[in-house]
């Protein structure tokens, strides 16, 4: 548009009613929801634009489809777009992934964003799960200094199911009529003391095997492992070789000996459940996904942006964003 063009056009705004305004307010609102989303995809491209399909790094700007950026690459002929090889590389609507990404900053339900977006309940919770499905591979590896490791539990949840329940239903989450031990899924936690650096795991079984394969990415050579008196992290030491210790509950209290304690996990605990809470049970099946929600707003304090959860729902691995 010219400059005398844009003159008239910013006159004839004077003429449109209160409700004209307010469509062409949201009209605009939507196009910069779209540039953000555009922007913040293809930063996933980087400077060094690599060919998803065999990793080389020879590709060419190659034209443009539905509205982005198409590359061709020289080695095997393919092209590719910034969102290839991610969750959201069919997925329609793409102006409101920036949207989908402030109501999951904020922690909405599905019923609420499904409203804000203008979705069926149904594709909002297919597009939660598709942020979700890089987000819970983003877990620290190499923790170093005193490492803070121990269990915790979640009930088994057939939320969603509604065929062959093992057991009678029951609502919001709550106890079931005669709930045993095995109705609980375990989970391991590794937490660096001094930081909101974490790797979590579901266990199949509580088995010191289990949480030895769970935690041997999340340990450095010079971790020093501080956990209570289960036996399972003793042996995890021994294999990997670091320094570890425990205290006795029953022995010390539960604050620990001095330098050995696990009260900053534990808080994690805490801050893990109380953000589940508000969707009155998560199926046990989508708990991974559920715990990797957690984890980017714990690592910046409960105030990551929209911008930066769409930035790292786009990456598989933790990466720091401007």
């Amino acid at each position: 548009m010219d400059a005398k063009t844009f003159k008239q056009f910013e006159i004839e705004l004077e003429s449109l009613t209160a409700t004209q305004r307010e469509e062409v307010f949201l009209r605009m609102q939507k196009m910069r929801e779209q540039d953000n989303s555009l922007r913040v995809i293809e930063e996933r491209v980087g400077d060094t634009v690599t060919c998803p399909h065999c990793q080389s790094a020879k590709s060419v700007r190659f034209g443009f489809t539905h509205g982005q950026q198409r590359y061709r690459c020289k080695a095997c002929s393919k092209t590719y777009i910034a969102l290839t090889g991610t969750p959201f590389v069919r997925l329609r609507d793409k102006h409101k992934l920036q949207e989908q990404a402030a109501c999951m900053s904020e922690g909405w339900t599905v019923r609420k964003t499904a409203q804000r977006l203008g979705l069926t309940v149904d594709r909002a919770f297919r597009w939660r799960h598709l942020f979700l499905k890089f987000l819970q591979e983003q877990k620290a590896r190499e923790l170093t200094g005193i490492v803070e490791a121990d269990e915790t539990y979640f009930r088994r949840n057939d939320k969603g199911q509604r065929k062959d329940l093992p057991r009678a239903a029951k609502k919001r989450g709550g106890p079931a009529k005669g709930e045993r031990k095995s109705d609980h899924v375990p989970g391991v936690v590794a937490l660096q003391r001094g930081s909101r650096l974490e790797h979590d795991h579901i266990l199949v079984r509580r088995t010191k095997k289990n949480i030895m394969a769970a935690l041997r990415s999340a340990l450095s050579r010079d971790a020093v492992l501080s956990t209570d008196g289960n036996e399972s992290y003793r042996y995890v030491a021994r294999q990997l070789g670091i320094q570890a210790g425990h205290f006795v509950a029953s022995e010390h209290g539960h604050g620990g000996r001095g330098t050995w304690h696990v009260q900053n996990v534990n808080a994690y605990h805490t801050r893990l459940k109380n953000g589940m809470r508000r969707f009155h049970g998560v199926a046990t099946k989508y708990l991974a996904n559920y715990l990797g929600w957690r984890r980017l707003p714990d690592r910046c304090h409960d105030a990551v942006t929209p911008n930066q959860f769409l930035f790292h729902a786009l990456r598989t691995q933790y990466q720091h964003s401007n």
